[in-house]
């Protein structure tokens, strides 16, 4: 039988490692809380732990409460042409950016590899001007070797992009329209802006949400974008229904008991949250936690 054992094939994606007690790459993160309950604060404290481990180059933000709420995202890497609106063909804009980064990854490999072959023809002792590459002696003109903005230890490498929709709950964002590709995007969030260098993948993009509302009769969170998420916090809420909810579609995870239990600890104190690691590292001591820095144990 051991002839039908399954056997991976090696070479499997490659994605940025964290710190011991951080959470893993790739990630879609769901937070569910009410106004004012510190979901946006606790959300851009995530995103600054990624900053600082230099774990995020390109935030995008999908909000129409920015303006309001800027003082969350100052020292963060996000540009205000990378500030969208929650409308229908948001999605679409988020890939398009993915996209062009992808392109931008492998115009520099394939430029590299031109001025390299450059390089290799000016070296050549045996050859002379006259028969170097013309065409590359006048792409580099000016002798200057090609740049990337996404550098580590003077090697290039893939940007970490995120996303994070905030107050877009009720808006065309979460339209279910078939014109709208966020499905999509959620459900292929790895594979977003392939590229032909490097690992040989995707560039990929990591997901965040913050709801007021697990369910919605106005424009909700599809089950189908829940499935999906690998992280999920929840905030101290009166809506049994929604906690009973929530605890039924973990339960694959989680038991409901044992969800019930950690809520009540984690949200014991003010603004705290039951966070839920739902691909925790091998290293985690446990699954969950109160808010990102207490672990708890069922």
């Amino acid at each position: 039988m051991d002839a039908y054992k399954i056997v991976l094939p090696p070479g499997g994606p490659v994605y940025p490692e964290t710190e011991e007690n951080w959470f893993n790459f790739p990630f879609v993160l769901l937070s569910i809380a009410k106004r004012f309950s510190g979901k946006t604060a606790s959300l851009s404290y995530f995103l600054h732990v990624l900053k600082r481990m230099d774990r995020l180059d390109r935030l995008i933000l999908v909000s129409p409460t920015y303006q309001t709420n800027s003082y969350y995202f100052q020292g963060l890497p996000l540009d205000e042409n990378d500030v969208l609106e929650p409308e229908i063909d948001t999605a679409d804009k988020v890939m398009a950016i993915v996209e062009a980064e992808a392109r931008a990854f492998d115009e520099y490999h394939d430029k590299l590899a031109r001025w390299n072959e450059l390089q290799k023809q000016i070296r050549d002792s045996r050859r002379r001007l006259d028969d170097i590459n013309e065409e590359l002696l006048l792409e580099f003109e000016a002798m200057e070797k090609p740049t990337y903005k996404y550098m580590r230890n003077g090697k290039p490498y893939k940007p970490i992009i995120v996303m994070f929709a905030d107050d877009t709950q009720g808006t065309d964002f979460f339209s279910p329209s078939r014109k709208n590709k966020l499905n999509y995007m959620v459900i292929k969030q790895r594979h977003v802006g392939s590229i032909r260098h490097g690992d040989g993948r995707a560039i990929g993009i990591n997901l965040m949400f913050a709801i007021q509302s697990y369910t919605s009769n106005s424009q909700g969170v599809p089950k189908s974008i829940r499935n999906q998420c690998n992280i999920v916090t929840v905030f101290k809420t009166k809506n049994d229904n929604e906690l009973k909810l929530i605890a039924e579609e973990l339960g694959g995870e989680v038991n409901k008991e044992t969800f019930f239990k950690l809520f009540e600890e984690a949200t014991s104190i003010p603004f705290g949250f039951l966070t839920i690691d739902l691909n925790p590292k091998k290293t985690a001591k446990s699954m969950f936690r109160q808010n990102w820095n207490k672990y708890l144990y069922p």
